[in-house]
């Protein structure tokens, strides 16, 4: 006798069969659904495209600049690319595109000083090198390489 059950609790599955002689072998799937919504509400960093670009270019400038702290020896074994994501949220109390837009230029602050924590950045602004653009040099570049694809 084989029985098959599947039992949902959120995104994981759990798969349950061949029940006939004592033994029930169980899978367990986990979902590849993506917890981003469709749209981010009115007044968010998330529903702003310029601001949540540049939210995210912050990001992923602090997380290239942790990856290359592992090159002047600092540990990279304990980095988490999630880890600055809690930490906006704890900080901010919100997750990091659910932010009320008229926090953008605080989060933007925070972002940066995490940049210019890491080794690299450091060393970039004892020598005077930027290690981000800035807001506005982010929408102009965008801007221009739109202009780019239109002609």
């Amino acid at each position: 006798m084989k029985a098959r059950r599947e039992i949902r609790a959120g995104n994981v599955g759990i798969v349950s069969a061949d029940n006939n002689a004592g033994t029930i072998n169980v899978t367990i799937r986990h979902g590849s659904k993506s917890k981003r919504p469709s749209e981010y509400p009115a007044g968010c960093i998330g529903s702003n495209l310029s601001q949540r670009n540049y939210i995210k270019y912050l990001v992923e400038r602090y997380h290239r600049f942790r990856e290359a702290d592992a090159s002047f020896g600092r540990s990279a074994g304990n980095f988490s690319f999630a880890v600055i994501f809690k930490n906006i949220e704890r900080h901010f109390k919100a997750p990091t595109y659910f932010v009320p837009e008229s926090r953008f230029d605080e989060l933007v602050a925070f972002l940066q000083g995490k940049v210019n924590g890491t080794i690299l950045g450091k060393r970039n602004r004892a020598r005077g090198i930027s290690s981000y653009l800035s807001f506005e040099e982010f929408l102009e570049e965008q801007t221009g390489h739109e202009s780019a694809k239109g002609a």
